[in-house]
């Protein structure tokens, strides 16, 4: 046995060795990337404001959030909103990190319920507001939720999907 200690083995099996921590490592990194249940609901809502327009919109409270979604704060583990300004706007944003999972079909239900109250109000007379709640987005990644009427709905669920 001794006669195939001859360099070449050690090194494929150091090489055989590192590949397999390789691989272990890049696992990790990938399930670490699935789970992103850490991201800051400040850090969402920058990043997703930073590609769409802020005008038609002002920030929400928790009043707003009560009132127009039934949603109360104090139950999730944070939440952005940001309304219409004036009567004739519709461009919205709601960003909800869950305490839980389980809490995701109330969430979509109260979105989806907004969403239509919305397209309501706006039948018949307000083409281009309807136009933009039709294209709506409506989006649930783990513990995280968001809502978009805007015409830059895509980039923001572009840049809330890349922030987890």
């Amino acid at each position: 046995m001794g006669v195939h200690k001859d360099g070449r083995l050690d090194l494929l099996n150091i090489l055989k060795y590192f590949m397999v921590l390789v691989f272990i490592g890049y696992i990790v990194f990938l399930l670490s990337r699935e789970s992103a249940d850490d991201v800051p609901i400040k850090t969402l809502e920058e990043n997703t404001l930073a590609v769409i327009s802020q005008e038609g919109m002002d920030k929400g409270t928790t009043q707003d959030l009560k009132r127009f979604y039934g949603l109360n704060v104090q139950d999730l583990d944070g939440a952005a909103l940001y309304i219409p300004n004036d009567i004739m706007s519709v461009d919205e944003l709601l960003i909800v990190k869950m305490k839980d999972e389980s809490q995701a079909e109330q969430i979509e239900a109260a979105a989806e319920q907004r969403l239509e109250t919305q397209k309501t109000s706006f039948e018949g007379y307000g083409v281009n507001q309807t136009k933009l709640l039709n294209a709506a987005i409506l989006d649930t990644r783990g513990n995280y939720f968001l809502f978009v009427v805007s015409k830059d709905a895509d980039k923001a669920l572009e840049a809330f999907k890349k922030s987890l």
